[in-house]
């Protein structure tokens, strides 16, 4: 018999699809049996990606920088007997200080630099070593190692082998010209200066190589500018006055006074 019209149909199965705008929603009824399992419900929806917009260019010099790497000139400058003499001198008083009062420290000190080594690593830099910086390596190629301390130039300045002034002069270069920033060059760092002695924090004590600079002697911190006004004008100067604040037991740099750690090991001491 067929059913009246209004009857309601029990259809197990029954399958409902509903379409909206971006969503289609599949509802499938479940069996109303006694002991059916629960209704199923499946959804997919359809979602607008967006693709995120490329990184702003990284900003470059438009000043000169003065880094010349690769193209410094090959043969070192002549140094004067006058400048060799007055270095070594200097270097001799400290040397027989540091051997009588400070032997571990004595013994950090490296033999002479290899005036071929020198010439090379001003070539790679690019920039041409003063006549002092010269005789200063063919003196010390440095002092310490990565993993001993050595002599250090007051307050706290490591003296850089020749082939890690190479390393940090062209580090110093690729920092500054990836920085972008205009302003840096020649306040926080310039191509034509070298380093010689660092401070194991991003610090240098450097030499201006720069037109009418002439290795003057400077400073340079990690976040502040060049400093010309701390240290003596000249490297050997600075070797000069070490010496007799070692031997006097003096201050030097108006701050600092020599210490010797367990009778081996040079330090130097802040004064207020």
């Amino acid at each position: 018999m067929k059913p009246h019209r209004g009857q309601v149909l029990a259809v197990v199965g029954i399958v409902v699809a509903v379409v909206t705008v971006g969503v289609v929603t599949v509802l499938l009824a479940s069996n109303t049996e006694p002991g059916a399992g629960p209704r199923v419900s499946a959804t997919s929806t359809t979602r607008k990606t967006t693709t995120p917009p490329p990184p702003p260019p990284r900003p470059t010099l438009t000043v000169d920088s003065g880094c010349r790497i690769g193209q410094g000139p090959k043969e070192l400058v002549k140094v004067p007997q006058r400048v060799t003499g007055r270095m070594n001198r200097a270097w001799e008083r400290i040397e027989k200080w540091l051997a009588a009062n400070a032997p571990a420290t004595a013994a950090t000190l490296a033999p002479p630099a290899d005036p071929g080594l020198i010439a090379e690593t001003q070539r790679q830099i690019g920039v041409p070593f003063p006549a002092e910086l010269v005789a200063f390596l063919r003196r010390h190629d440095g002092a310490g190692t990565d993993m001993r301390a050595g002599f250090a130039l007051p307050p706290f300045y490591r003296l850089l082998s020749t082939r890690y002034i190479g390393e940090e002069a062209k580090m110093m270069c690729d920092v500054l010209s990836k920085s972008g920033h205009d302003e840096s060059v020649g306040w926080w760092w310039h191509g034509q200066v070298v380093p010689f002695a660092h401070d194991g924090g991003g610090g240098n004590l450097l030499l201006d190589q720069r037109p009418g600079r002439d290795g003057w002697l400077g400073d340079h911190s990690e976040e502040s500018e060049m400093r010309f006004d701390t240290y003596p004008r000249t490297l050997t100067e600075l070797l000069e006055m070490t010496a007799t604040s070692l031997e006097t037991g003096g201050v030097v740099l108006k701050h600092y006074r020599p210490k010797v750690v367990d009778g081996e090991v040079l330090e130097w001491d802040i004064i207020p």
